[in-house]
């Protein structure tokens, strides 16, 4: 699949997860897992991560993104090319975790598949009328602790079995 992006194609509501972002990695420490790279989460990711030397693995599905993803990668901060879902190497316990890849359809997949071992699994994108696509309310019982944050579109939602998400 060949994908290209113009400049007029950018939006700023593309990165409506980033006040997520910074919330949650500045609550928490440890390993970050990234599903998933941007032009808005992967800077951040990193760049928040930078001074601590705080482990990032990100993985993506589509050449372009992991190209452009590769610029971060260093000693801290690995980013891999993924063309199967299903063999992405989630068994250890992650501290973060941003969903936020393609197929969009498989995203739910990997929520259910995460939620026993990360504290915090950030979702984009799910806002009630996306759920048909995405399909995350599959896996909202999977979860004891829920945060959405509807402040801007596309909305962004934490998950978490470990973490009371009530003083976000």
């Amino acid at each position: 699949m060949m994908f290209t992006i113009k400049a007029r194609e950018l939006k700023p509501s593309e990165g409506s997860h980033i006040p997520v972002l910074i919330k949650i990695l500045g609550m928490s420490d440890g390993p970050i897992l990234e599903l998933g790279t941007g032009l808005n989460s992967t800077p951040v990711i990193h760049w928040l991560c930078a001074e601590t030397k705080r482990p990032i693995d990100s993985y993506e599905s589509v050449p372009m993104f992991h190209r452009i993803a590769r610029n971060y990668e260093n000693d801290f901060h690995k980013v891999h090319f993924i063309e199967d879902w299903d063999t992405l190497p989630i068994d250890k316990h992650w501290s973060v975790v941003f969903i936020d890849h393609w197929p969009g359809k498989r995203r739910n997949v990997e929520m259910g598949r995460l939620a026993q071992n990360s504290d915090y699994v950030i979702v984009h994108d799910t806002e009630p009328q996306s759920d048909w696509h995405y399909k995350y309310s599959n896996n909202f019982d999977k979860y004891k602790y829920r945060f959405d944050y509807t402040k801007a579109y596309p909305h962004t939602t934490v998950f978490s079995n470990f973490k009371d998400l009530s003083n976000i």
